[in-house]
């Protein structure tokens, strides 16, 4: 099991982000120490780009959260308590916001992204969720689902706090959902105080990886994207991912976008990408050049559609994701993320840092 899950971890480093360095941490002292100050922080690895109202964004390695006020011409770095890789940020006000990436890190900051502590992390996510399904094993002996859980969370007790948080999304200033790894699902209402393991809720029984959220055009509900052809569709209220099997093939989803039709377009592996109008009914396959995989989807305000492939294409959809077509660039570098820049700029981020680009119309 070990082994299987050793080469799982690694075969997804390769496959979705081959530039990156294997995060094979010997101890977890990032989990207390600090990011360090660096003038080249722009420069240096990013993981996740977001725009947040008037301000920008990044996530990267070893700690790293960045800043801009000037359209990602400038960029601060803020004060963080770890280390660890972060790959994932959102922000449902513009004061609180939250991070998560490596190590099972969650990060909260509340002066709108200039410092920031530690909520949670995979040494709690461990050892809180094996309590809660022992206790849930106790008072639900029948029920032939959580025996697996119990085990899982004693694997996780026993490789430490090596299963990172992919994506983190907020519904509210007192909820959001962080997912990742092996599975790994978790929620707080309370504004991070406390984060409940909610594994159980989701048709997942291979603990497959959980890589992003899509929003559906119904208030509260979502698809969750993973690997292995995973695709769960969630429910704010109910609290349920149900599986949906009708996804048209095996391959890993990395990337979600909603069109301006109420449509959502995924994008995975081998630069595969699907769309549905449905909630996942029926699927068209995409039609696009060959790309590398697709990693990350965002809509534009002009409800155009763009996709990035981790090699470093940029591609641009005009028909709400039946058709994709390469944006005649210079080479980017292999890319991890993208954003919406002032104007007709876009902003991208991978292992040559961020990028400021002009899409050409």
């Amino acid at each position: 099991m070990i082994i299987k899950r050793a080469f799982r971890a690694t075969l997804f480093t390769l496959l979705l982000a081959p530039w990156s360095l294997l995060h094979a941490e010997k101890d977890f002292d990032v989990l207390a120490q600090p990011s360090v100050p660096s003038h080249i922080a722009s420069q240096s690895l990013i993981y996740s780009l977001r725009k947040i109202g008037d301000r920008y964004f990044a996530t990267g390695i070893q700690g790293q959260i960045l800043y801009s006020n000037d359209g990602g011409e400038t960029w601060e770095q803020a004060q963080t308590p770890v280390r660890s890789s972060l790959l994932s940020i959102d922000f449902p006000t513009p004061e609180q916001g939250w991070a998560a990436g490596h190590e099972g890190v969650i990060l909260h900051s509340s002066d709108g992204g200039k410092t920031w502590e530690k909520q949670y992390d995979g040494i709690q996510y461990a050892t809180e969720g094996l309590a809660f399904y022992q206790k849930m094993a106790g008072e639900e002996p029948d029920n032939e689902a959580i025996p697996p859980l119990v085990e899982e969370m004693k694997l996780a007790i026993e490789q430490g706090a090596d299963r990172p948080f992919f994506k983190v999304r907020c519904q509210s200033d007192t909820r959001c959902n962080a997912l990742g790894a092996y599975g790994m699902t978790v929620v707080t209402f309370d504004g991070g105080k406390t984060w409940e393991n909610n594994m159980y809720r989701n048709e997942n029984e291979n603990f497959n990886h959980m890589y992003d959220y899509a929003p559906l055009p119904e208030p509260g509900r979502y698809f969750i994207a993973g690997e292995a052809g995973l695709l769960l569709i969630a429910d704010i209220n109910e609290r349920i991912g149900r599986r949906i099997h009708s996804v048209p093939w095996e391959g890993s989803f990395f990337s979600s976008a909603a069109t301006a039709d109420g449509a959502i377009v995924m994008g995975g592996l081998r630069g595969r990408m699907f769309r549905t109008a449905d909630e996942g009914t029926t699927w068209t396959a995409v039609e696009k050049p060959a790309t590398s995989s697709i990693i990350a989807a965002i809509r534009l305000s002009d409800d155009r559609l763009l996709a990035a492939g981790a090699a470093g294409e940029i591609l641009v959809s005009s028909d709400n994701g039946f058709h994709f077509s390469l944006v005649p660039l210079e080479e980017l570098g292999p890319l991890s993320s993208m954003a919406q820049g002032p104007g007709d700029t876009l902003l991208v981020g991978g292992a040559k840092g961020i990028q400021k680009i002009t899409l050409p119309r």
